[in-house]
């Protein structure tokens, strides 16, 4: 019955064309709907990811974003004991920026190299119930702490290719 109606206006049935190739052209250029081209185009940070999820805790998310999906973003929810006093604001700077490196050391120790070197960008964002911090790095510099022991070596290249941000909560 359907296709009675289109024969007899076939203005109608062109009209309806149109607007669905302009849905699928829109819908792909703005992301409504992720396409199935997008899905399956390899990316170092998807290759990242399958290796990271296997191995993070249950209070990380690692996600890939970016338009090209070659960035890698872990989120970190710090757990906090319900018991624990409140640090100070010095106290509480070292605990963070401790964990937060600890934390950038498991990542690159639990990625594949060759993978991680070809990330664009790793942000990572530390969530703690009082600060939260957005570190912000390249790939090829945090793959280079796979192979870092010493301390001193360990914080002057995080001083130098890692950019960090504080929130206050």
């Amino acid at each position: 019955m359907p296709l009675k109606s289109l024969m007899k206006n076939p203005i109608l049935a062109i009209g309806i064309l149109f607007a669905i190739i302009f849905l699928f052209q829109a819908g792909e250029r703005y992301n409504w709907w992720p396409s199935r081209r997008q899905k399956l185009m390899p990316s170092s940070c998807k290759a990242v990811l399958v290796k990271l999820e296997r191995r993070i805790p249950a209070n990380w998310k690692a996600l890939c974003e970016g338009s090209t999906y070659n960035n890698l973003a872990v989120i970190i929810n710090f757990p906090v004991p319900k018991d624990a006093k409140e640090p100070n604001e010095k106290e509480l700077n070292q605990l963070i920026y401790r964990e937060l490196a600890n934390n950038m050391i498991s990542v690159a120790k639990n990625s594949p190299s060759d993978n991680l070197e070809r990330t664009d960008i790793v942000r990572i964002r530390f969530n703690h119930p009082q600060k939260s911090v957005n570190a912000i790095t390249e790939g090829r510099f945090l793959v280079k702490l796979q192979t870092m022991t010493d301390k001193n070596l360990i914080a002057q290249h995080f001083q130098t290719t890692v950019q960090v941000q504080e929130v206050k909560n």
